[in-house]
């Protein structure tokens, strides 16, 4: 991969590692039988579960569309990979809702949920990982950065206000000041 090029996942992914990190951090912590930690931690990991489906959902309508007609082969492995970890996002989710309304379980049920969570956190990062190296080689082998940031903007003119919001929520602490500034300047 070329360094001067456009790298495409630059920030989602950074905006993903952080919250995932911040959701295993949270299930580390909570109490879950406090009903506003609880609350707390169901809140957070319902947001940060829709920005995966949410990536998900514009990286195949828009990346891996737009891949698919240069080479059928080349987003097989991210397709693949999107299905096991949505499947696995599904899992999460549902032990999440279990804990936020069990809470008379939520202890056994969180130490579940927090091993499934570490689990999951090491998969997405891995998945996150190749796609930066071999799905973004593939993109800069049959797209122009122009190209690149067309397919960007269709991206996120599919956005609703409350969706940029999400990602602006979980991108922004993660980032340096210029990197703000652009991301800022790309929600005009």
């Amino acid at each position: 991969m070329q360094n001067n090029r456009k790298k495409v996942y630059d920030f989602p992914h950074k905006a993903i590692r952080y919250a995932i990190s911040k959701l295993v951090q949270e299930a580390g912590q909570t109490n879950y039988r406090d009903p506003k930690e609880n609350q707390d931690l169901f809140q957070l990991g319902t947001e940060i579960f829709n920005i995966l489906e949410i990536h998900a959902r514009d990286e195949e309508s828009v990346s891996l569309k737009y891949l698919e007609i240069k080479n059928q082969d080349a987003s097989s492995t991210d397709k693949e990979e999107h299905k096991y970890l949505e499947a696995k996002i599904d899992e999460l989710r549902s032990l999440l809702e279990r804990i936020h309304s069990e809470v008379s379980q939520a202890g056994a049920i969180s130490d579940i949920f927090y091993e499934k969570l570490i689990r999951f956190q090491t998969d997405y990062f891995s998945h996150m990982t190749r796609e930066e190296e071999e799905t973004q080689s593939f993109l800069h082998l049959y797209f122009t950065d122009t190209e690149l940031d067309s397919h960007q903007q269709e991206i996120f003119s599919k956005f609703e206000k409350e969706e940029l919001k999400l990602w602006a929520k979980y991108l922004l602490p993660n980032v340096p000041t210029p990197v703000k500034d652009r991301f800022e300047e790309m929600l005009k």
